[in-house]
């Protein structure tokens, strides 16, 4: 499947990227400050927004620092299903990622129109199997995983999901420098799947972002923070409204600037082949019957290429002589020449 929607949001490779905007858990377990991250995402142009769901006694060990953070930080659920509401009332998509049953169980009480696999979830065969059963499309992110992992969930999922599936590269480093982020890989995704694909950043700035979509895609996902100086695992990493807001610009206008991949001339260029084009002209007065040399023909810009001999026809037109005088600049035509 080339493309998709979520709700009316076409997702493929005609199609602009979709940008989300990855609160996570950066509204450090409030409403209010989620809803303000969701004013502000509105405000950068984002097509959507993303939390992470969890239910940190399914999802993790409670020695982990993980279980920590979201049993601190996790919303309840009529929060979330008022946010969901606050969203659709600010046009903008609202989904999130389901970390384990009783979370993936909300999406479809709540009616939310997509689910995302996060690269920790990707190997979880059984939740991505379930995930792919509820009918909204799919995005999975890959970090961490091998070729052959991603394969086999992304078959699972094509096996259920008849909704839509996009892959997001990713490297799950929090954050990312440079030397791990490996942009070129997004080629053999798009080769190899065929599918909508997309580029989870967890770079400090917009370049790996710019460039991925340069390469082909179709999603952008960034994480999003009110303050980059809160407490919090994500905040420092991710970008601030205004941030965000000059990345959705950039990522416009980069797809403005990779256009069309046809090889030829833009409309509004035509009219110059005119003016800078090269023609066949005398480059001094030639009289009648004078043979036609490089001392008096010369390849010359001039005002009427389009009427003008092609240079085409240079090595045809010296050692012909002139039917007629012709002045200086004045264009070599073959009427105006001895057989």
């Amino acid at each position: 499947m080339r493309s998709f929607k979520i709700q009316k949001r076409k997702i493929g490779q005609s199609s602009s990227v979709f940008v989300i905007a990855e609160i996570g858990l950066n509204h450090n377990g409030s409403a209010a400050q989620c809803a303000k991250l969701i004013d502000q995402a509105k405000f950068a142009d984002a097509d959507a927004v993303k939390l992470q769901v969890s239910d940190p006694n399914e999802s993790y060990a409670k020695s982990t620092s993980s279980y920590k953070v979201f049993k601190k930080n996790s919303l309840q659920e009529n929060e979330i299903l008022s946010l969901k509401k606050y969203a659709d009332k600010k046009k903008i998509i609202f989904f999130f990622t389901a970390g384990d049953f009783k979370s993936l169980n909300l999406v479809k009480k709540f009616k939310i129109e997509a689910i995302k696999i996060s690269s920790g979830l990707m190997t979880n065969i059984p939740l991505v199997t379930e995930a792919s059963k509820i009918g909204v499309p799919m995005i999975i992110s890959t970090g961490m995983c091998f070729k052959e992992e991603i394969i086999k969930t992304f078959q699972i999922a094509k096996k259920y999901n008849k909704s839509g599936i996009a892959l997001l590269k990713c490297t799950s480093l929090y954050p990312a420098t440079d030397n791990t982020i490996n942009l070129l890989a997004i080629k053999n995704y798009i080769d190899t799947f065929k599918i909508p694909i997309g580029y989870s950043d967890h770079t400090k700035d917009n370049l790996a972002s710019l460039l991925a979509v340069s390469l082909g895609a179709k999603i952008i996902e960034k994480h999003f923070t009110l303050d980059k100086k809160q407490q919090g695992v994500d905040h420092k990493f991710s970008s601030e409204p205004k941030e965000l807001k000059v990345l959705v610009k950039a990522i416009r206008r980069t797809e403005t600037l990779m256009g069309s991949s046809l090889i030829r001339p833009h409309n509004k260029e035509i009219p110059n082949r005119n003016k800078y084009f090269r023609g066949i002209l005398a480059i001094k007065n030639i009289i009648k019957n004078e043979k036609l040399t490089t001392l008096n023909v010369g390849l010359k810009r001039s005002l009427s290429y389009k009427t003008s001999l092609n240079s085409k026809y240079y090595n045809q037109v010296l050692g012909k002589r002139a039917k007629q005088n012709i002045k200086t600049d004045e264009k070599i035509l073959f009427y105006k020449l001895k057989k």
